[in-house]
């Protein structure tokens, strides 16, 4: 029988005869990745000579991204014996890591006992540093990044569904910079021009790029990596933050992204760890597959949201703004709230297919951000079956937070 993952479990479904069911899942390699060759990329950016310049400050992801953190920073402590650093967690608007997340965004790695870890903070202005102006607007980051004789950032590369990739910039802007940064950016999100795998014609990914000029970090070095399921390993690029990141969002595309011929009566999105944590990630998976629902059809993301919403800013802004027009006057203001682009991306979206999710949490939750809470995969089939008087064409997507559907 076909089945979903829910977290540790699993949710079976029926398929009636002449039912069809088509399965994507990434394209894993993971056998692929040569140590020595990113070892040399190492070299070739002069690493040891930052190791030996001091400890050095390194920005890691937060435990919502499947980034093997640990793992590289094992291997430079075995290359580069010299190697000492505190850590900042590249937040974002996101909360501060506690000690469970920092187990897993530290694993592989024994920390050393004298090492600083901060969390950043977009809120906090006096831990902020003034780098510049865009557009008439200033860009903080975080002062700790010009406290030390040199920056390491290490980010994974994978889809996201309004940026086009996570990695890369985003690490400094928006998970070191401050919050109106993040909210001016977040706020071109509204256009249909922002989506999954899209760097170029993308406002939101050609902003950062506009920021990230600003940016003036004396020996600022990158590490990127594509990772599978598990945080294994496929590939890694270092390098300066912007041509590291270009070269891995290229592995990146052509492992998390699959053409799709023809489009489907149902989507089931399947969310797997780490981004079936809560609701705030739960749009990844609807936007990723979105693409494949045909008019009329629908999708249902399958997420824990073991963690309940997560960050609660988009949440109350939908408590307070009540309803789908309400929502999308205030996606065209000029200066529009954090969380908007969330909000009326999803009303958008539920205007040309029906927007599911089968979650832990309770319905009024799910509904109150404009999406329709699924009662189980099998009364959404048979849903489908009474409205078209026809068999149902079904498209499962396994780790639909990362994989993301094409038309052909």
């Amino acid at each position: 029988m076909p089945y979903v993952a829910f977290g540790q479990d699993k949710i079976e479904f029926d398929l009636a005869p002449g039912d069809t069911l088509t399965e994507k899942e990434p394209g894993f390699d993971a056998a692929d990745w040569s140590r020595e060759a990113f070892h040399q990329s190492l070299q070739q950016v002069q690493f040891g000579e930052l190791v030996a310049s001091g400890k050095m400050l390194v920005a890691v992801n937060d435990a919502f991204r499947p980034t093997p953190t640990g793992q590289i920073l094992s291997l430079l402590k075995t290359w580069f014996p010299g190697f000492r650093a505190d850590f900042i967690v590249a937040c974002g608007n996101h909360p501060a890591p506690d000690s469970a997340d920092l187990d897993i965004i530290f694993a592989g790695y024994e920390l050393p006992g004298e090492v600083r870890i901060f969390a950043h903070n977009s809120r906090d202005l006096d831990s902020l540093r003034l780098v510049g102006e865009l557009d008439g607007h200033p860009l903080y980051l975080n002062r700790h990044l010009f406290e030390y004789p040199a920056v390491l950032t290490i980010g994974s590369v994978e889809p996201h569904y309004f940026a086009g990739f996570t990695g890369g910039r985003k690490s400094l802007i928006p998970g070191l910079s401050d919050m109106e940064s993040c909210r001016r950016n977040h706020a071109l999100a509204v256009s249909p021009e922002a989506r999954p795998l899209r760097l170029k014609g993308n406002p939101v990914a050609e902003h950062f790029d506009r920021l990230l000029t600003l940016v003036k970090i004396p020996n600022l070095i990158s590490v990127q990596i594509v990772a599978a399921r598990g945080r294994h390993i496929i590939n890694c690029f270092a390098g300066d933050i912007k041509h590291s990141f270009a070269e891995a969002a290229v592995l990146a595309e052509q492992v998390y992204s699959f053409i799709c011929p023809r489009t489907y009566d149902l989507v089931i999105a399947e969310m797997r760890p780490p981004l079936d944590r809560n609701l705030y990630q739960l749009q990844k998976a609807i936007e990723n597959t979105a693409p494949a629902v045909r008019d009329g059809g629908t999708v249902v993301a399958v997420s824990t949201c073991s963690n309940g919403i997560g960050n609660d800013e988009f949440y109350n802004l939908a408590a307070r703004l009540g309803n789908e027009e309400m929502v999308l006057s205030h996606a065209d203001m000029e200066n529009p709230p954090l969380g908007i682009h969330k909000l009326s991306r999803i009303v958008r979206l539920a205007r040309r297919i029906k927007v599911k999710a089968l979650t832990g949490l309770a319905s009024e939750i799910v509904r109150r951000v404009f999406i329709e809470p699924a009662m189980s995969l099998d009364a959404e089939i048979q849903a489908l079956k009474e409205e078209s008087k026809k068999t149902v064409d079904i498209l499962l997507v396994r780790d639909a937070g990362l994989l993301v559907a094409k038309l052909d």
